[in-house]
């Protein structure tokens, strides 16, 4: 196990990165023999309808080996051609042949899709680089619900892709969907029984090794369904998942820059490592339905998904003094610092969040038309039990000091002096405490009717519905900071509660020091907790951790809508018009110094009420059985985060501020165009171009003003004020393109490789307030771009993908609506990402397979501005996969 990060486990390296570039070299080395087992595996995999496949410009299946991904890439493509708006899908044959752990990596590398990350694993997702929380996430076509107290977004890494048989990702929306989709619509589908029409089942399990841990990962999953009854009437899918995945990872940052003697510095080197670290998800799934005749469909659906994250993390700060006299040497080139101020800390974290979704529904056909009615009860909470954190401070009398050189971005090297490094320097300072619980409770019900009117083209209908949405959105934190007294609990120093030492991270560029024991301070501290002669606790402090984040939020949406769907010849329109009423109420407690107390109830209110109208039109037209093109002209809504609707009031007399949530924010709205060309290949395979722009009004900011009034009961004068507000536009504009053609035209064995790539260009404007720079969205990448290679016969399937991001406006903080200049705002740098996959199917029922994940061991790396001023990088090293899969 390599702590230190001086030297890498090189034959693990040596493993992935020949898994990754053999993988193709092997295949082609297979005997002839094994085409058998191949081919009946194909048959197995192929398409069912042969006449819908030659229908898509594709070769009879009957002649053609067709196995996993060009199945997978064939049902998608499918899908893609037949829908009669823009988008992209993700079957369930796509879903793991790389390594995927959760819906956001498994729809990554679709066409203008990149995903926000979280050590290594994709988390949100960014649609034409417009930020998560814009963009609608659905399960079976019914909105998902989400516990995050901070936004809309729905994680997408709670959802173990094992679980799932496909993804839609919708860019142009039709009236029937829900508006609040700026970005675009995600839409998750389990699988039902009468997907198959079979019996079928399958189970998988996985070891996984990862590059700077000697901690293993576990991972199995399992599902069996099938119809029955007398006619075949019923069916039943029953799935369920289990992971644990281990990490080590590294992190540096600095909170901000600055100008010492004319050179630009961090204001600090904050070093993080996260060990041990543990993420484990759960997961189940239940569809049942009844179909006891071609007009009636009933079903019932139950979704449960569990998510749990738990880490330590040891934090080693050095301050950057701002004062070039505390420097005994300072160039362009690096420095030593000769006196400044040091910490150490060390917290603990748990964050488990769980979700049940409950579905029931039918599809009746009454003669000419067909009425759906679904009803959802969602349940999902955040829980964080612990999270706390002990802090050590070393003074600057103890002759802390560090000798640095200075890099075109990250510091070349970073060598604290022995004062920075010994434990007896630093003396504990506090230990603070904070548990929170948030969720939310969803219910829903829609109803939908579609009649056939062939009077307006054969396969012409019109469609009307209504939907009813009620959420209730809540947070709940405590927190105290016990704060040790000098004389006593201060004398305590990280010597008393040493772990062990990490000499260097980053590869040996930086030196760490020692660790702390958290059972041992821990220990300490509970003994002495309510001795004040020990530890302290500040009431007004604990008062403000307690009740100054807590809110509630209630929201109705009402909506209902009015379309077509006309196919007149090779054209098909599709007009209509969706009306949405929005209503919420909202609650929160007012902090103010001597009035707030722990037992302080909801005492600030709020309430927000608008009604939007999102007229749209969606056309297609077919040139051939090869060639169509689509265009859109849309409208959508973005609702403002609940925690900024929060009405939440924060006085501090003493320094002259306040900060205040806004319920009465305007939600974004968005005028969308789109317009595209595809072309499929008359054998398989295809090539499309898309073109889109969007105009969003109303994008939401941080505020800073000055006022004077009276604020939760207290009259300031001047009084600095934080809250939220209202701006004017952005514009986005880009234009994709993707690629997908199996490469059956060369000689065999060559006629196995097949290629998928695509790219996304982007261009966008962010107006904000007191600037005349130019500013791109949030989330916005200019580039991204994905490619993969794959080699599929003689029972054997080979991949490389490569994915590939283009810098953005960081999600996470990134804007700093304060700074004109925009010198301090933070973007996420950009990042390549290898994978790789290799699998051997010796029989038609079972596959062995090894994957390996950024086998080139990218590094996030965040800056301020340019590239050349750091803010923050992490690793989190190579790892590999290694499982069997049994499919009936």
């Amino acid at each position: 196990m390599n702590r230190a990060g001086t030297g890498r486990l090189n034959p693990l390296a040596a493993r992935l990165v020949g898994a990754s570039v053999g993988a193709l070299a092997m295949s082609l080395a297979m005997p002839a023999a094994a085409q058998t087992a191949a081919a009946d595996a194909a048959a197995a995999a192929a398409p069912a309808d042969a006449a819908q496949a030659a229908e898509a410009g594709e070769a009879d299946p009957s002649t053609i080996v067709v196995t996993g991904q060009r199945a997978s890439d064939r049902a998608s493509l499918l899908k893609k051609r037949d829908s009669d708006v823009t988008s992209e899908v993700v079957s369930a044959n796509d879903v793991g042949k790389l390594p995927d752990q959760n819906v956001a990596e498994a729809v990554r590398r679709l066409s203008g899709v990149s995903v926000a990350t979280d050590k290594g694993e994709g988390r949100y997702l960014l649609i034409r680089g417009i930020e998560p929380d814009l963009a609608n996430v659905t399960i079976n076509n019914q909105t998902a619900s989400a516990p995050e107290p901070e936004s809309r977004n729905v994680k997408l890494d709670d959802i173990p892709s094992g679980l799932i048989g496909s993804v839609t990702v919708i860019k142009t929306l039709t009236p029937d969907l829900d508006a609040n989709a700026i970005a675009g619509q995600v839409d998750i589908e389990t699988v039902s029984a009468f997907d198959k029409n079979r019996l079928f089942g399958s189970a998988r399990v996985v070891g996984g090794f990862y590059e700077d841990t000697d901690r293993r990962a576990k991972e199995g999953d399992a599902s069996i369904g099938g119809v029955f009854g007398p006619d075949d009437q019923f069916g039943l899918v029953i799935a369920g998942n289990y992971s644990r995945r281990p990490s080590y990872s590294e992190d540096v940052l600095s909170t901000a820059r600055q100008i010492v003697n004319g050179i630009d510095l961090p204001e600090e080197l904050d070093q993080r490592i996260y060990d041990p670290a543990f993420r484990t998800r759960k997961g189940a799934v239940a569809n049942f339905d009844w179909r006891p005749s071609s007009d009636v469909k009933v079903y019932a659906r139950f979704l449960y998904s569990q998510f749990a994250d738990r880490e330590f993390r040891q934090r080693f700060r050095l301050f950057f003094p701002d004062d070039g006299d505390d420097y005994s040497s300072l160039t362009a080139d690096g420095g030593t610092i000769a006196s400044t101020t040091a910490r150490r800390l060390l917290r603990r974290r748990a964050e488990i969040t769980g979700t049940k979704t409950y579905s029931l529904g039918g599809e009746f056909r009454l003669g000419d038309g067909e009425l759906t009615i679904e009803g959802t009860h969602a349940d999902s909470n955040k829980r964080d039990p612990i999270r706390d954190e002990l802090e050590y401070r070393a003074a600057a009398s103890t002759g802390v000091g560090a000798t640095f050189q200075l890099g075109n971005g990250l510091l070349d090297s970073f060598t604290a002096n022995a004062a920075a490094l010994n434990p007896a320097n630093y003396r504990l300072r506090s230990y603070k405490q904070v548990s929170r619980r948030a969720g939310e409770e969803l219910n829903q019900l829609r109803v939908d009717y579609k009649l056939d009117v062939d009077a307006l083209g054969v396969g012409s209908f019109l469609k009307v519905g209504a939907k009813y949405l009620k959420r209730n959105r809540f947070q709940d934190q405590t927190g105290r900071t016990l704060s040790a007294v000098s004389g006593t609990a201060g004398r305590h120093t990280v010597a008393d509660d040493q772990m062990s030492i990490v000499p260097t991270i980053f590869d040996g560029r930086y030196t760490f020091g020692p660790l702390i024991n958290f059972g041992t301070a821990q220990g300490f501290v509970f003994a002495n907790a309510n001795d004040p002669a020990f530890f302290t606790v500040d009431p007004t402090d604990q008062i403000s951790q307690s009740t100054s984040e807590d809110y509630r939020v209630k929201e109705k949406v009402t909506a209902g809508y009015v379309m077509a769907n006309i196919k007149t010849g090779d054209l098909t329109i599709i007009p209509g018009v969706r009306v949405e009423k929005t209503e919420g109420d909202t609650a929160a407690i007012i902090f103010a110094e001597g009035v707030t107390t722990l037992d302080s109830t909801f005492d600030s209110f709020g309430h927000y009420e608008y009604t939007d109208w999102f007229p749209g039109l969606n056309l297609k037209y077919e040139f051939s059985r090869n060639l169509q093109a689509r265009a859109a002209i849309t409208t959508a809504i973005g609702r403002p985060p609940f925690v900024d609707l929060a009405p939440t009031v924060g006085v501090d007399e003493g320094s002259n501020e306040v900060t205040l949530g806004n319920p009465n924010l305007k939600p974004q709205k968005s005028l969308n165009l789109d317009a595209g060309l595809e072309y499929y290949f008359p054998s398989e395979g295809g090539i499309s171009v898309a073109v889109f722009y969007k105009r969003i009004k109303n994008p939401i900011f941080e505020t800073t003003r000055t006022e004077s009034g009276v604020f939760g009961g207290i009259p300031l004068t001047d009084a600095r004020i934080f809250s939220f507000g209202n701006g004017d536009k952005a514009t986005l504009k880009g234009i994709e393109f993707a690629f997908q053609k199996p490469l059956t035209f060369l000689p065999s064995p060559l006629d196995g490789f097949g290629v998928n790539a695509n790219l996304t260009l982007t261009d966008g404007n962010l107006k904000v307030p007191g600037r005349t720079i130019d500013t791109p969205l949030v989330g916005q990448a200019k580039r991204i771009a994905s490619a993969q290679l794959y080699y599929e016969k003689y029972g054997i399937s080979g991949r490389v993908a490569v994915s590939y991001r283009s810098a953005y406006l960081d999600t996470d903080g990134g804007l700093n609506v304060g700074d004109p200049s925009g010198l301090s705002d933070g973007y996420f740098g950009k990042i390549t990402t290898v994978d790789a996959r290799l699998g051997y199917r010796p029989v038609k029922y079972l596959e062995v397979f090894v994957e390996g994940t950024n086998l080139t061991d990218a590094k996030d790396y965040y800056y301020f501005a340019t590239p050349n001023r750091f803010r923050e990088a992490e690793k989190y090293g190579r790892s590999m996969r290694v499982g069997v899969t049994f499919t009936y």
